[in-house]
């Protein structure tokens, strides 16, 4: 899990989703806007869509979060939502940290 001051709250996640710009990835649909904080903050909304299963959903957000807290790259102060394919369910942890790492990079 990252730490708190990384994560973000709630209505700013619902924010972002009605109004935050969008890009597209293999694996990913991302929700962003750009933020006066020092630090990035994430958030990441898994639908029942993808698995019906909450213990497949929840390992799913670990492998984002795991990702998220490794990349050593420094980006611009951004608020990201992460909405993730059906196709992550097939996807190993190493195919979700490449996609994360080259979404923050096309963001920073």
């Amino acid at each position: 899990m990252i730490e708190k001051k990384f994560r973000l709250k709630k209505a700013e996640v619902e924010y972002l989703l009605k109004k935050g710009e969008e890009e597209r990835s293999k694996l990913f649909i991302i929700r962003f806007k750009q933020s006066e904080e020092a630090n990035s903050q994430y958030a990441t909304v898994i639908s029942r869509k993808i698995s019906i299963k909450a213990v497949e959903r929840n390992k799913i957000k670990r492998h984002i979060f795991e990702s998220i807290r490794t990349a050593t790259q420094p980006t611009s102060s951004l608020k990201i939502v992460l909405i993730p394919k059906k196709q992550i369910m097939k996807a190993t942890f190493e195919e979700i940290q490449e996609d994360i790492m080259s979404i923050l990079k096309k963001l920073s």
